[in-house]
């Protein structure tokens, strides 16, 4: 058995078929998404030499968010969601109220941006205003930063 990076699952390398190699070393994933969060940030899941990485030594970055979205749903609506980000690697709560759904997650599993890109896969909308326009950009950039970082601890990066 293998370990995906990402979450730590087990998984079976003659039946997964997510895989990346990197340095020699074949990689196995549970999901695309796990594979798609090492690729992103690869030196946040294997580290540097003499970093570990705070994946590695146990940490998770939990993340409090709210996304506002274009209409009040229904309980319908809203179990459909609720069970599909439940689905993914690294939620730990989700909740729909009216318009907004409420969720705590581990930045190190999924980010704000897949998180969303679940929800328009139910075929809701996420809030076209403009200030929830600019504050889901501004979560996308802390997260893209706050990994960064992470992933390369006492470095400087620009954008």
């Amino acid at each position: 058995m293998a370990q995906d990076p990402v979450c730590l699952m087990r998984v079976d390398p003659k039946v997964v078929r997510n895989t990346i190699v990197h340095n020699g070393k074949t990689y196995y994933y549970c999901s695309d998404q796990c594979r798609h969060r090492f690729e992103a940030n690869l030196h946040l899941y294997i580290g540097l030499p003499g970093l570990p990485t705070p994946k590695q030594n146990g940490h998770a970055v939990i993340k409090k968010r709210n996304i506002k979205l274009s209409h009040k749903l229904t309980e319908n609506q809203s179990s459909v969601i609720i069970t599909d980000l439940e689905n993914m690697m690294g939620i730990k709560n989700a909740n729909v109220e009216a318009e907004c759904v409420y969720i705590t997650y581990d930045l190190l599993q999924t980010t704000i941006e897949q998180i969303e890109a679940t929800i328009l896969k139910t075929g809701e909308k996420l809030s076209s205003g403009l200030a929830d326009k600019m504050k889901r950009s501004i979560m996308h950039y802390l997260e893209e930063t706050e990994l960064i970082n992470l992933e390369k601890p006492g470095q400087e990066h620009r954008h």
